[in-house]
């Protein structure tokens, strides 16, 4: 028996019979772990795409919270919020990095942009059998916040009920923007018969509110609940040179003899030409039949200290370079604006040549009026009645109260702003306020930057 068994053993030893089987039972545990991390490899891939989904939309909630001036922390909040409706609960593994601006990649140090970095572990179902460890999953997003465009008619105010109003029974045609920064309900208000063109659109903080018969026609959507426009001149000051006054109390001659005796007046030119300086008192140039004769200011910075601006429809006023600033000791005695436009009105505000080197404070280039913001708020407080030939190339900048614009189908091919604490265009009579980009640039007036666009940028 044992001879028998020790033979049977001899063949089983020497026998090829079977090999194959074994050698496949190797293989398919082989086969099987490959597999298996492929399996888990699709699995890695699939949650770095859905991560990499939540990356973009928490960068698009970030930016969109800087372009409503958000700070980091709000920026934080609002992508993280945006990733938990991605499924991505920060916590543990799971993190979130907002940073702005970007340390790395293409927009490192730009502030209008907002980096967004996700992480998290990735288990497996096999990879974890074969001994592999398990992956962190990592994906950044950047967004940015980019201008589309540029306006022309800014309102200040923070909370004032129709900031913007816009009236009347005319139309109105801007090749540019309007902006509220107001949070109102009717931050901008569109009512009456007036009709409003504006390219690009228009803006608010607040509601944008249309009533009436009131027509808007904007070529892209109006944006309400945007986020503020920055006011371009918020660091403007009130010069302090000269400081005694030019003239005080000046007024017009209302004869020929008076004409004659008046150190401003030339009777060959029959003009009154004013240097720039300190007008205490105001200045009135309400010309009228008794008082005929051009008015010339000469480049410069004209101070009206504790008076108006005015000016009559007869009035025949020209200045190149000229910036027209309100001011006062006293708040209160702040005087303000009152022109109406006549056939020889044409004002154009000082370009940048004449303010090399100065500080944003004292660089009054482009601004044509500047009521002092110290100036209390008065409704109507500041009034400008256009016509047909009237000329204004500049920022009218009257931070603290209400710049109202009674209509005009002047204001075309030059370069014009409008920027209150309120705004208001109204009246009977076609409104057309046409910038030239090149007269603009030329004049080196500051941007009003239009609505943004949030954008993924990578």
């Amino acid at each position: 028996m044992c001879k028998y068994l020790g033979r049977l053993l001899g063949q089983v030893k020497a026998s090829n019979r079977g090999a194959t089987l074994v050698y496949f039972a190797l293989l398919l545990s082989m086969i099987a772990g490959f597999a298996g991390l492929g399996f888990d490899a699709t699995l890695w891939f699939m949650e770095k795409r859905q991560l990499q989904n939540t990356a973009d939309a928490a960068a698009m909630a970030a930016a969109y919270s800087k372009s409503r001036d958000g700070a980091n922390a709000d920026m934080t909040v609002a992508a993280t919020a945006d990733a938990a409706h991605n499924n991505f609960t920060v916590g543990g593994y799971n993190t979130i990095l907002v940073e702005n601006p970007p340390t790395s990649g293409k927009y490192i140090g730009q502030g209008n942009y907002v980096m967004v970095t996700t992480s998290m572990h990735s288990g497996g179902m096999f990879s974890s059998v074969l001994g592999v460890d398990e992956p962190t999953i990592k994906t950044v997003a950047t967004a940015g916040i980019l201008a589309v465009g540029e306006h022309c008619i800014l309102a200040l105010s923070d909370t004032r009920s129709k900031a913007v109003e816009l009236s009347g029974n005319a139309n109105i045609t801007l090749d540019c923007g309007i902006a509220s920064n107001s949070n109102s309900s009717d931050s901008i208000y569109v009512n009456g018969n007036v009709t409003v063109t504006a390219d690009p659109s228009l803006q608010s903080y607040g509601d944008i509110y249309e009533g009436g018969n009131a027509t808007l026609n904007t070529p892209n959507p109006i944006q309400p609940f945007s986020q503020k426009t920055v006011d371009p001149f918020a660091s403007l000051e009130v010069p302090t040179s000269p400081v005694a006054c030019t003239v005080t109390n000046y007024t017009f001659p209302s004869n020929a003899a008076g004409r004659a005796a008046d150190p401003y007046y030339d009777l060959a030119t029959d003009t009154f030409t004013f240097p720039p300086g300190r007008y205490c008192g105001g200045m009135d140039m309400s010309i009228n039949s008794g008082t005929s004769g051009k008015i010339v200011l000469q480049p410069g910075e004209f101070i009206i200290d504790e008076g108006n601006f005015k000016v009559g429809s007869q009035a025949s006023i020209t200045g190149n370079g000229v910036s027209i600033i309100l001011t006062a000791t006293l708040a209160a005695n702040i005087g303000s604006i009152d022109v109406t436009g006549g056939p020889g009105l044409d004002l154009t505000a000082p370009t940048s040549a004449a303010y090399v080197g100065a500080t944003p404070a004292d660089d009054y280039t482009g601004v044509l009026f500047y009521q002092d913001r110290r100036a209390p708020f008065t409704n109507n407080g500041n009034k400008i009645t256009g016509n047909a030939s009237m000329v204004l190339n500049g920022a009218i900048y009257i931070p603290s109260s209400e710049l109202v614009f009674l209509g005009s189908s002047g204001l075309a091919g030059g370069c014009t702003q409008f920027i209150g604490e309120k705004v208001t265009l109204s009246g009977t009579v076609d409104t057309n306020i046409i910038n030239d980009d090149a007269k603009c640039a030329a004049l080196g007036i500051k941007d009003i930057l239009s609505r943004t666009l949030v954008t993924l940028v990578e």
